[in-house]
């Protein structure tokens, strides 16, 4: 009776298929059939309209209801690579259906239409950030952990826990914000006392590219965390803002370490072995310009990447440019708020 109830029949050729299976293991007809043609529809329609984090999405759906190994599976992986190279510029983004509207708006303005059209753009992209550094602070065990951590760390001094909490939960909410842009599905950041703070993932990046930019993405929006609490601390003269300055860049700087599951491992799939080796001897010098020893760190073990294991074939220029911005800008934010603190 339980057998038959956790068991289906195949609409195609009436063989029972047990649970968890996603195609007749005789006919191979595919359970989910309709629900994948649901889904495709659902994700062109998306792109049609211009809106491909939801195709790109929605697209992702369908592989849960796919067995591995399937040509259908090669032709959505193939799309889903098409429109991530879209969503961040590595490829040009279709016109939506509308756009001769708007076109026309444009047209008829000029270039006030033009420079309102993409004011509007800016806004936007302003308030999606905005909503997703709320994202975790409406989320009670996100704050409930956040809480904890700063208590826990509060050896310091409360002020400076409360500080290096939320640098650390910026740079996470980057990478929550990237994941999502890409479609997919991720959580809300969560402190762990003792270890930092974590992104569940319930989807995986398609490719490195994708892989790259959601690892760097943490640091790029903590290097934002920096800037501003060493120009608030510069501003006020608070040697504890300039603290938090300081600490918050050493902390990106950390993971931009090429090991584990830290960023810099993630942000070195999609380099090149000589992208590697530039960015292991910028680290460097930086390291030996501000004596600090872990942009040197990094240096050395990025540069030793670049001659051991596998690399990307081709590289990636934004990437290879983003990252070696992170091992320079980060330590330049330590060097300037310490030497503002002495000034003090």
């Amino acid at each position: 009776m339980t057998q038959a109830a956790s068991s289906s029949l195949c609409a195609g050729c009436g063989t029972e298929i047990a649970a968890g299976l996603l195609a007749c293991p005789v006919c191979h007809k595919l359970v989910h059939g309709a629900d994948l043609a649901k889904l495709a529809s659902e994700a062109r329609e998306a792109e049609e309209r211009g809106d491909l984090t939801t195709s790109l999405g929605t697209w992702r759906k369908t592989l849960d209801l796919l067995p591995p190994g399937t040509a259908q599976r090669t032709t959505i992986d193939a799309q889903m690579k098409r429109l991530s190279a879209m969503v961040d510029g590595r490829a040009p983004k279709p016109q939506p259906k509308n756009t001769g509207k708007k076109a026309g708006v444009v047209a008829t303005t000029g270039a006030v239409g033009a420079a309102l059209l993409k004011s509007k753009a800016i806004l936007v992209a302003v308030l999606a950030n905005g909503k997703f550094l709320l994202l975790g602070l409406l989320k009670l065990p996100t704050l409930l952990s956040m809480i904890v951590y700063a208590n826990m760390t509060g050896g310091r001094g409360i002020g400076l826990s409360i500080g290096i909490v939320a640098a650390i939960y910026v740079h996470e909410v980057g990478h929550v914000a990237t994941l999502r842009r890409y479609g997919i599905d991720a959580s809300a950041p969560m402190f762990i006392p003792g270890f930092g703070a974590l992104v569940r993932l319930r989807q995986y990046p398609t490719d490195a590219h994708e892989e790259a930019r959601t690892g760097l993405a943490g640091p790029l929006w903590g290097l934002f965390a920096s800037v501003v609490a060493l120009a608030i601390g510069a501003a006020i003269h608070s040697q504890l803002v300039l603290t938090v300055a300081s600490w918050s860049a050493t902390i990106n700087v950390f993971n931009l370490t090429p090991v584990w599951q830290l960023d810099g491992a993630r942000g070195l799939k999609a380099l090149s072995k000589s992208q590697r080796a530039i960015v292991g001897a910028i680290a460097i010098g930086v390291g030996l310009l501000t004596s600090q020893p872990m942009p040197g760190i990094v240096g050395v073990l990025v540069l030793g990447r670049a001659f051991v294991g596998e690399s990307h074939p081709t590289g990636d220029r934004g990437m290879f440019a983003l990252f070696a911005s992170l091992v320079v800008l980060h330590p330049a934010v330590v060097w300037m708020a310490n030497h503002l603190r002495e000034a003090l």
